[in-house]
């Protein structure tokens, strides 16, 4: 299966602009897809096992030990630990078992979501809702618990609400970013003045 850098992000805890970098500086391999005429850079599971490795540790080696470390993980994707001095032992399987529980999350937050022309005009929902997934990964992200979206959503549930970051991260929404009432405007100032008594 084939993943796009955004997701690739989602899944390794990378951040996107460290995706593309490895990608840029060939650490990954990538394959160049074509959909509705675009070409598109997209990782395979392998490539992703490098990125999680990158984003547990190892982008703080120099590249070129980098590059060769993720070669060995390529020639033999199954190995558990690849030793590369007696100071260096990088532990594949628990990169692979990591990216394996992300990868499950991000599949399950993907079967829970829909895009209906008909719904909010093909606004990503949860799936039997019109409850919007990106305003519920923004209100976590602002802070706000899990709780109080649940009172304020009954159609969703516990699920929902763990899923919803995920499926944000690796779809994010298309286009600029709504504009804001308070956009352009300067802050207000507050002024403290000390009131006299009239006495």
């Amino acid at each position: 299966m084939l993943y796009t850098p955004t997701q690739a992000a989602a899944v390794t805890g990378l951040p996107l602009k460290s995706v593309q970098k490895a990608i840029d500086a060939k650490l990954v391999p990538v394959q160049v897809r074509q959909t509705e005429g675009i070409s598109r850079r997209c990782l395979n599971d392998i490539a992703l096992i490098c990125l999680r490795l990158e984003a547990e540790g190892l982008k703080h080696l120099p590249a070129t030990l980098r590059r060769r470390i993720y070669k060995s993980v390529l020639r033999t994707p199954r190995e558990q630990r690849i030793r590369f001095s007696d100071v260096l032992l990088v532990d594949v399987a628990r990169a692979r078992k990591g990216l394996t529980a992300e990868l499950s999350r991000l599949r399950k937050a993907e079967r829970m979501v829909v895009s209906d022309p008909d719904i909010l005009s093909g606004t990503p929902v949860f799936r039997g809702t019109r409850v919007p997934v990106h305003s519920v990964a923004e209100m976590l992200a602002y802070g706000t618990s899990r709780e109080e979206i649940l009172e304020g959503y009954p159609s969703l549930n516990q699920q929902h609400v763990q899923l919803a970051g995920i499926y944000a991260a690796s779809h994010p929404r298309r286009g600029r970013p709504p504009v804001q009432p308070w956009t352009g405007t300067k802050p207000i100032h507050r002024i403290r003045r000390r009131i006299h008594s009239a006495a």
